[in-house]
């Protein structure tokens, strides 16, 4: 008698269920959100079915929408199943940091962010922003690649080589944008001119829209613990800002540092240098 096949086993899935969870994950991804037909063309679905779901979990509270752009972000349901899952094992730099960071907000109107590494990824743990009308779609709990992002950059930068690249794999350099680095040995170089100037930059290299600029936060003993960065769009964070904006991140750095115990060269305040 022939041997018969084993069925495969059943998939108990709902298709429209699944449609949604991957628009999600590429409103996640978006710094700066997604229009009806950008997801549409992503996920290769239809422009109607696209809007319906989007407009469902509008109402949901699971995405929301702006008026002005028509792009959709991640909603406040979504931010408060994430929000203080990390940021719990760092509160002290974060209870230390925060007024800093909210100086650095309130004098560049960029946002700011502070990043731990966990395991082989950058995790925000606390941000700034201003009121106005470019805001990011980033949150506490965030995960960031460290080879494509300014405040991964920063937390591998004080970092020896060997240790980098057990941290970061070719095979973990996921191209992001033209721009993104996807070579162990290209990122090391990167990291050099980093060191020199003394802070890392994203230049379009995470989200073609964006920039990002971080330098790294040392503790009492001299190891690197976190990074605080500026994130904001090519317009916001244009090329002839990049250098006053980098020596202040540098320098803001240097001051939660030493807050922490770091007795590492000092840094002017920011109040000094106001042509950012």
């Amino acid at each position: 008698m022939p041997v018969k096949k084993p069925l495969p086993p059943k998939r108990y899935q709902v298709p429209a269920l699944k449609r949604a969870f991957g628009i999600l994950d590429s409103l996640n991804e978006s710094s700066f959100g997604l229009t009806v037909q950008e997801v549409s063309s992503i996920h290769k679905i239809p422009y109607s079915t696209v809007f319906y779901l989007l407009e469902t979990m509008l109402e949901c509270g699971y995405v929301q929408r702006n008026g002005d752009s028509k792009k959709y972000t991640l909603g406040h349901k979504l931010f408060a199943f994430r929000d203080g899952s990390v940021a719990k094992s760092a509160l002290n730099l974060r209870a230390l940091a925060f007024p800093l960071l909210q100086e650095l907000t309130d004098v560049t109107g960029l946002t700011v962010h502070i990043a731990i590494l966990n395991k082989d990824e950058a995790v925000y743990i606390e941000k700034t922003e201003s009121n106005g009308f470019i805001r990011l779609n980033t949150w506490v709990g965030e995960r960031k690649s460290l080879h494509c992002t300014g405040v991964g950059k920063a937390l591998l930068m004080p970092l020896p080589d060997e240790e980098i690249r057990k941290l970061v794999t070719a095979e973990s350099m996921i191209r992001r944008t033209e721009r993104t680095i996807t070579s162990v040995d290209a990122l090391l170089e990167n990291l050099a001119k980093c060191r020199e100037r003394g802070y890392a930059l994203d230049d379009a290299e995470d989200e073609a829209e964006g920039r990002g600029l971080a330098a790294p936060i040392f503790d009492s003993e001299g190891k690197v613990i976190a990074s605080v960065g500026f994130a904001g769009t090519l317009a916001q964070i244009d090329l002839h800002r990049i250098d006053a904006l980098g020596k202040a991140i540098k320098n803001y750095a240097g001051q939660i540092s030493r807050r922490l115990g770091y007795t590492g060269v000092a840094g002017r305040s920011l109040k000094l240098v106001q042509n950012l």
